[in-house]
């Protein structure tokens, strides 16, 4: 009670003193007013005996804030990047060393709080250049040392903020980094907060690396216990990580531990997942760093896993941003961390584990990372942890590295949750922007052209095995002529008489503008032999037996919105293999090998799915002709010759998209003998599978009823071949129409 009384009882007479000097002298300039605040406070250090005594009992931060306010009012009064007089008192007199001094050692208690909220409101509110000066980068240096040092500490939202000041000024002015990077002395090494992440170094080197003690102190905070100090933390790191000083990225690089420090949390969150999860639930979650908030009571889906599923998540955000924003040397960094000490040791363990529901886990992650992936660096490593480095033509037997030849395996799987869960992962592949992800699949067997026959004759593939698909080219005229009246062409196709024109110019005008030509630079005699476009996009279209197609009957989508859908699918691929640099058309066969022809292990098992697509499930063939679609969006002349052209003229023994579903046809077709109202049913299931009402002969209306046939797999399978049989003519009219109009 005493202290508190003479603590005040001081402050009255320092005030009133203050008052009578007012009256009776003359008006202090800011430069007396400025030295007699700082005097004060070293006066109260000088004859102080009780150190124990917390610094807000004090006079102690009311000097200091005079102080601030004296130095902001000063240099309002001042011209532009002009030094006043009591900022020149605080550079000459090392005021800031004193105050880190007085902060480093928390004397008296509170003081260290007291100090980081001066430095801070000076370096924020005093708009000069500050950090330049010897006098004021060398205490913040040292301050910035003394952030970070003790877990939970009760200083660290004072910390914090002082902290990304400093990276905020940073930020402004990338030179001044150059001051924060210090090659301590041999005998005062600080060894544990700046041990490298890279390669090991000799003892000799470890006693003079560099340390950044701005990014040492900002790892520290990462780890603090509260999430805003947190996530201001990582904001500091992501700024200092940006910088493009080259000198200031391999330090951080070499002698610190941030990209160790941001690849094993991600092992920690990762393990911290239940060992099952519904892959449903971790494609419905929805993560970014930093912007996480507790919403127990309104979250209406929950599952077992997901706070820990969203903490992982959005560090894996967070992870990909900074690379996305880094220097190039700290992105490749971290990216390989992540690489070595979380896909590797981790991912592909349970990516190869023999439990389903495990199996079934990891691949829903593994396709979660890549989907949410972003940054090309990080995209590049998860790419190549998938399908491995390869490019050269694969043989029959190898499947590349371990994890892709399991991976491929699994799209055939008996499980057909992990069959669509792998194929869904290839899919998710093949709409990232990465070269490698198209050549290691599919490119690679494809270069050479061994698919195409070497005999020069072009004539309609010879297993074409139903009626429709076999038609002759007049036969095939006389279907775009007659129009909905002509066998195989519905009435809502755009390719009947009058209509095709329209349709045409509808979208001629964009896709004139892709760089894909397959037949600019053919020889003469395989220019000509190109089949029109019509009779390519027929060869689609008439695939499937009159009494096999409902789609009309139903009035159901035609192929005009498969149109539609094909040509901004095709403008968005050719968009992002722009720089791919691929060529217009395709390789002279003068030019490639006569090696036979394998079409790797990828196309080999989608061309097995695609050929019992009478046999599977509903959901399977969704995803295998999604998948196969997504392929054959690429403009590259291979693929759009191997996938989308029915006259190819085709190597022994090869198949191509064409041949394998002409085989369906047959098959089809010879089934269809031995089911009584075959149509009749198709269309029931489509009614089913599209939610659509009938009505009865009372005239109640219901949603169609589910069937319970052995045959349901049959029917179902029908459906998704006569529209997929569409969705690949349309694909077909707008790349050949856009290789017409570029030749």
């Amino acid at each position: 009670m005493f202290t508190k009384f003479a603590a005040a009882l001081h402050h009255a007479v320092e005030v009133t003193l203050g008052d009578s000097d007012h009256r009776l002298a003359p008006t202090q300039t800011l430069l007396e007013d400025f030295t007699f605040h700082w005097k004060a406070t070293t006066h109260y250090f000088n004859n102080s005996k009780d150190d124990k005594k917390p610094v807000q009992e004090s006079n102690i931060p009311s000097h200091l804030d005079n102080m601030l306010a004296l130095l902001t009012q000063e240099e309002l009064q001042m011209e532009d990047n002009q030094t006043g007089p009591c900022m020149e008192y605080l550079l000459q007199n090392k005021i800031l060393e004193m105050l880190h001094i007085l902060g480093k050692a928390d004397c008296p208690p509170g003081m260290k709080q007291v100090v980081l909220m001066f430095f801070l409101n000076l370096l924020g509110k005093i708009r000069q250049p500050l950090l330049p000066h010897v006098n004021v980068y060398k205490p913040v240096h040292r301050l910035i040392k003394v952030c970070g040092e003790v877990r939970a500490a009760p200083t660290e939202k004072e910390e914090i903020q002082f902290l990304c000041t400093v990276c905020s000024k940073l930020k402004e002015s990338p030179y001044l980094v150059n001051f924060f990077l210090e090659l301590p002395p041999r005998q005062n090494n600080r060894k544990g907060r700046s041990s490298s992440s890279g390669s090991s170094k000799s003892s000799v080197e470890d006693l003079t690396q560099p340390e950044f003690s701005l990014v040492n102190s900002l790892v520290s905070l990462v780890q603090s216990p509260d999430s805003r100090i947190a996530v201001k933390a990582c904001e500091g790191l992501m700024l200092c990580a940006t910088l493009p000083e080259k000198h200031a990225a391999q330090c951080i690089v070499d002698h610190t531990q941030f990209c160790t420090l941001l690849a094993e949390r991600l092992c920690t969150l990762y393990n911290a997942l239940p060992l099952s999860m519904d892959p449903v639930d971790v494609d419905s979650v929805e993560a970014k760093w930093g912007l996480y908030m507790s919403s127990d009571g309104e979250d209406t889906n929950k599952f077992p896993g997901k706070r820990q599923l969203i903490s992982l998540l959005s560090w894996y955000d967070y992870c990909d941003q900074v690379i996305v924003e880094a220097h190039p040397i700290v992105a490749r960094a971290l990216a390989k961390q992540i690489k070595e000490r979380f896909l590797v040791p981790i991912m592909e363990q349970l990516l190869l584990q023999s439990s389903e529901v495990g199996i079934l886990t990891s691949t829903a992650h593994l396709v979660k990372f890549v989907k949410m992936t972003s940054s090309p660096a990080l995209l590049d490593v998860l790419v190549k942890f998938i399908l491995c480095e390869d490019t050269q033509p694969e043989k029959p037997g190898e499947g590349g590295s371990k994890l892709r030849q399991r991976l491929i395996e699994r799209c055939d799987h008996l499980s057909d949750e992990i069959c669509i869960m792998s194929l869904k992962l290839f899919e998710t592949l093949f709409c990232k922007s990465n070269r490698h992800i198209i050549t290691n699949l599919v490119l690679r067997n494809l270069l050479s052209r061994g698919y195409h026959s070497r005999s020069g004759h072009s004539e309609p593939n010879s297993d074409q095995g139903s009626s429709n698909s076999a038609s002759s080219d007049s036969g095939v005229d006389t279907a775009i002529s007659n129009g909905p009246k002509s066998p195989g062409v519905e009435p809502d196709s755009p390719m009947r008489d009058g209509e095709a024109p329209s349709v045409a110019e509808a979208v001629t005008e964009e896709v004139k503008a892709t760089p894909l030509s397959p037949s600019a630079s053919l020889s003469d005699s395989e220019a000509d032999e190109q089949p029109s476009i019509h009779k390519i996009v027929n060869s689609f279209l008439n695939l499937m037996p009159d009494e096999a197609r409902s789609s009309y009957l139903t009035g159901d989508i035609g192929y005009d919105m498969y149109l539609r859908e094909a040509h901004r699918l095709f403008r968005e691929c050719t968009v992002n293999c722009l720089p791919y640099d691929w060529q217009n058309y395709p390789t002279p066969l003068d030019r490639c090998s006569n090696d036979a022809f394998y079409e790797g292990a990828f196309l080999k098992i989608l061309f097995d799915k695609l050929s019992r697509m009478l046999d599977q499930t509903y959901e399977v063939n969704l995803q295998v002709t999604s998948l196969l679609s997504k392929i054959c969006l690429f403009p590259h002349p291979h693929i759009q010759e191997f996938f989308l052209d029915p006259y190819l003229p085709n190597a022994p023994g090869c198949r191509t998209l064409h041949t394998v579903l002409t085989r369906v046809i047959a098959d089809l077709t010879s089934r269809i003998k031995s089911i009584p109202d075959f149509q009749k049913q198709v269309c029931v299931v489509r009614k089913q599978l599209m939610g659509m009402v009938e009505e009865d002969d009372r005239g109640k209306k219901s949603i169609a009823p589910i069937m319970n046939l052995p045959y349901i797999d049959l029917l179902e399978g029908v459906i998704v071949l006569e529209e997929f049989s569409k969705e690949l003519a349309a694909i077909a009219f707008v790349k050949f129409h856009a290789a017409s109009g570029r030749t």
